[in-house]
């Protein structure tokens, strides 16, 4: 799941300007949290494994989940593509239209590209090159 935390951003940061790597980092993980809470079930937000990587609500996901990617370490823009795509250029451009595409995702289709990364948005496969 982390791999699509660093391809997003919210909205806000891309409309300022040039936000910081970290700034971007934050931004994919606020998506994710944000996302996480409002589509999950109750069901999947009180099991043990839900609140392992996400924590008990949105507040402490960003926390855990700043942490866990690192966002701070973040200091270039290349540096907000990791995992198999460390070590390619990151697209600013394309992460925001990325960022804007998921959240325009209905519940289902969001929760499903984290399972299924070909059911994430086709601009989303653009951020890193």
């Amino acid at each position: 799941m982390n791999k699509f935390l660093f391809s997003t951003a919210a909205l806000a940061l891309f409309a300022i300007g040039c936000p910081s790597p970290e700034a971007v980092c934050q931004s994919g993980v606020d998506q994710v949290c944000e996302r996480q809470f409002e589509c999950q079930s109750d069901a999947a937000k009180n099991s043990e494994q839900f609140k392992a990587t996400f924590g008990t609500n949105v507040d402490d996901c960003k926390t855990r989940l700043y942490a866990a990617n690192k966002c701070s370490e973040r200091k270039e823009d290349n540096d907000n593509c990791t995992g198999p795509n460390a070590g390619k250029e990151f697209d600013l451009s394309k992460a925001s239209d990325c960022s804007n595409a998921r959240a325009k995702l209905a519940c289902d289709a969001y929760l499903a590209q984290f399972s299924d990364p070909t059911k994430a948005p086709a601009v989303c496969a653009e951020v890193c090159k």
